[in-house]
């Protein structure tokens, strides 16, 4: 195992190896995932996520491709919540709505608080009344790798006041390392998925059987518009497979939710080593609490009460056959 420090332009970018051939790259701007790269059936190594050669593409781009989404992950309606009486106003940057926190974490710098030879923990402080939302929040992020290829991802966060809190990765995966997602076969552990609105806000969970939405057993994806949420069964969230490389992502979490996203907005741009991402290019699984859950008190709740502290981690881990 090893880890090293480069610079990243004005950041900096911290490489994690590990003796299977696995290389993960992250840097503490959004303390995003820049790059994963892992071998096929045939040890062939590629790099499976979308991202940008600098950080100053991440800055002018949208997508949050690979960062820490926080404040508050997904969406609030009306860019508007009400916590102990008190309504706050969010910053709104989805028309009228409030989507992954706002200004949110991606565009902000995270201390390096400490680094070992499998994994790099990163910092953050977000201050009272930072796009609206009440009370200092502690937050720090640790990634870890394992030679068992399995980038783990663990969150912490404290608050010297009532909040909500609701923080995922926001990583694009293309097993394939090139093309479209739409072929990838997937595997999500739910029965039952929210069903939105025009502005994807939830309106009520409804049964996968008999739709579109049923991934319990794996399928290609083939349809390109997928962004919701589903409702998890367990700590098994999902599993994706590629069947040209034989790659193969499983993902664990403690979480209730996923956001499943096929890309099908994203826009045509330039990525790493002159790449063009476009339509569903790749996939989002979002490990995460239910959006609009600070309005919605039939959702698991998202508050986090002054001093007490939450935990979370969701494992991405890779094998090929």
């Amino acid at each position: 195992m090893m880890t090293m420090k480069e610079s990243f332009g004005d950041y900096s970018l911290i490489r994690l190896e590990n003796h299977k051939g696995m290389t993960v790259t992250i840097t503490d701007l959004g303390a995003t995932v820049q790059s994963i790269f892992v071998p096929d059936r045939d040890g062939n190594v590629a790099d499976v996520i979308l991202g940008y050669d600098t950080p100053e593409e991440y800055l002018e781009n949208d997508g949050y491709f690979g960062a820490c989404i926080g404040r508050y992950a997904n969406r609030i309606k009306g860019a508007r919540f009400s916590l102990n009486g008190v309504e706050y106003k969010i910053t709104a940057n989805e028309g009228k709505n409030t989507l992954h926190g706002g200004t949110g974490y991606q565009v902000r710098r995270f201390n390096i608080d400490s680094m070992g030879e499998d994994y790099v923990l990163f910092s953050l402080t977000d201050p009272d009344g930072t796009d609206g939302f009440p009370a200092k929040l502690e937050v720090k992020v640790k990634y870890e790798l394992t030679d068992g290829n399995e980038l783990k991802i663990s969150y912490e966060a404290v608050s010297d006041g009532d909040t909500v809190v609701n923080l995922t990765n926001h990583c694009y995966f293309n097993l394939a390392g090139q093309g479209n997602i739409l072929s990838h076969e997937l595997m999500i552990n739910a029965d039952s998925y929210l069903e939105v609105d025009s502005e994807l806000i939830p309106t009520k969970a409804c049964f996968v059987e008999g739709t579109e939405f049923d991934f319990r057993k794996p399928r290609e994806v083939e349809k390109p518009y997928y962004d919701h949420c589903y409702v998890l069964m367990g700590e098994l969230c999902a599993e994706v497979y590629e069947r040209q490389s034989g790659r193969k992502m499983k993902v664990i979490t403690d979480m209730p939710g996923v956001q499943f996203y096929a890309g099908g907005t994203t826009s045509d741009r330039r990525g790493k080593n002159g790449a063009r991402y476009g339509k569903n290019s790749a996939l989002c699984l979002e490990t995460q609490f239910f959006p609009d859950a600070p309005n919605r008190p039939d959702f698991p709740s998202t508050v986090l009460k002054a001093g007490e502290v939450f935990k979370s981690t969701t494992s991405y881990i890779f094998s090929a056959e």
